[in-house]
């Protein structure tokens, strides 16, 4: 659109432009949810990573996280 045809659009006209390029550029598509998504998650991975650096049994040298059992320990 070339600057004359802006002007004899008007005032009205360029406003009605305008709200629509605004409403255009705020739809949100699949793709920027996927996006969304993945940054949440790695966020998650971030802060679970750092969890298990804080974690006092890693921090003993040769200490090991012992896994959770849902069965009580049975000697074999």
């Amino acid at each position: 659109m070339t600057n004359d045809r802006k002007k004899r659009k008007g005032t009205l006209g360029r406003v009605i432009d305008a709200i629509g390029a605004w409403e255009n550029a705020m739809d949100y598509t699949p793709y920027d949810y996927v996006l969304d998504r993945v940054c949440n998650l790695e966020r998650e991975v971030l802060l679970l990573r750092e969890e298990l650096r804080a974690s006092p049994a890693l921090n003993n040298p040769g200490g090991r996280a012992k896994p959770a059992s849902s069965s009580p320990a049975v000697a074999r």
